[in-house]
């Protein structure tokens, strides 16, 4: 006796990640092709989460863009033509449009802060110039009182003046002297104050290329760990189609329902292969493996059919096991033998349908023996103990 099998082994139809039946394509009992949709899950979330991944992305290389432009100092954004050739999708064109605008709002801003200050130098250049010719006419004046003031001195000396006329020229003099040195100290002010309001203009740009380095930084960090999430609903989203493995017949499916949940590494069904040869397994009892070999020739019965008009087909011995297996129910021991057949003697059974598990009788050719023999092989075989005893 034996049973029908197949060389390859019964797959499990399995999914990493799960998720919510969308369509049942086959069920028990159906014979599907390898490749064949077997389930397709429900994509929504799926679809979900790699749509906002990838708008994430999007807004990521957009404001790369503009970062790169205000780096540069360039006077438009240069964004990437993955992009621009997206543009009349209207989720781009906002993130685009949203991007030049900070761009341009940024720029005017940074525009507005050096115009003040240059218009605040222009302020101080004109007060140096009305400070500088002040402090020459100071500088004239007091020429002019230095002179006056030695003809003073040579008519105070000679006793021709009172000493009120020189202190009076002596005070103007000092007086003039203070004033043209508060001019010369606001000159310097002023020209202190110019160069404080150009590093300020300078700290303008410094600030911005460290902010942008920074964000670009910031940015690099992101792209990359959104660029994996990107291939993982990517990945996730191509696999909700689950197909069949190989050739064979659906068995043991749990997917019942649409909206049905599938767990991470649930067996979802059992695809019992059928493109396979063939095989039957028989168990052969101790005291008559000696009488078999492989290649030896072999008659296979199928019992599950009409005898009348299923005919026998032929096999070989492909294969015997090199030790007995005890049947734990019945604690018989035997021997495992496979027998082959061809696709030319199962197409002999017609339009019968074979299915792994089917009982197979098999009758296997020994050697040729009369029929004296055949009934005197039991006494031959006592009598050899006999004497062996």
């Amino acid at each position: 006796s034996g049973v029908l099998v197949v060389d390859s082994h019964v797959k499990d139809v399995q999914h990493s990640t799960g998720g919510i039946v969308g369509e049942i394509a086959a069920r028990d009992g159906d014979r599907v092709k390898r490749g064949a949709l077997l389930v397709r899950l429900d994509p929504t979330m799926p679809a979900a989460n790699l749509a906002v991944v990838t708008k994430a992305l999007d807004q990521l290389s957009a404001r790369e863009a503009r970062l790169e432009a205000e780096r540069q100092g360039a006077n438009a954004i240069a964004f990437p033509q993955g992009l621009l050739a997206r543009r009349g999708d209207p989720a781009i064109a906002e993130i685009i449009a949203g991007e030049e605008q900070v761009f341009d709002t940024r720029r005017a801003a940074r525009s507005g802060q050096k115009s003040q200050l240059q218009e605040r130098i222009l302020q101080l250049q004109k007060e140096i110039g009305g400070d500088t010719a002040q402090a020459e006419a100071k500088s004239q004046e007091i020429a002019l009182v230095e002179e006056e003031l030695g003809s003073i001195r040579a008519l105070w000396k000679k006793r021709l003046i009172s000493i009120d006329r020189l202190t009076a020229m002596e005070r103007e003099s000092a007086r003039l002297d203070g004033e043209r040195g508060q001019l010369t100290a606001a000159l310097a002010q002023a020209q202190g104050k110019i160069a404080e309001i150009n590093l300020q203009i300078i700290q303008i740009d410094l600030e911005l290329s460290t902010d942008v380095n920074k964000d670009l930084r910031e940015i690099d960090s992101k792209v990359g760990e959104l660029t994996e999430r990107k291939i993982a609903a990517e990945d996730q989203l191509g696999r909700i189609d689950i197909r069949a493995p190989q050739d064979g017949v659906v068995q043991q499916s749990i997917a019942h329902t649409i909206g049905g949940v599938i767990t991470p590494g649930q067996t979802i069904m059992q695809i019992v292969p059928d493109s396979d040869s063939l095989t039957v397994e028989a168990k052969i009892a101790p005291s008559d493996i000696d009488q078999l070999w492989v290649g030896q020739a072999a008659a296979l019965r199928f019992s599950a059919f009409n005898q009348r008009t299923t005919p026998q087909i032929n096999g070989t011995v492909e294969r015997t096991s090199p030790d007995t297996t005890t049947d734990q129910r019945t604690g018989i021991s035997y021997y495992t033998v496979r027998i082959a057949t061809t696709s030319a003697e199962v197409a002999r059974l017609g339009e019968v349908k074979l299915v792994p598990g089917m009982p197979v009788e098999s009758f296997i050719k020994t050697a040729d023996r009369t029929v004296i023999s055949y009934l005197v092989k039991p006494l031959q075989d006592q009598i050899s103990r006999a004497f062996r005893e």
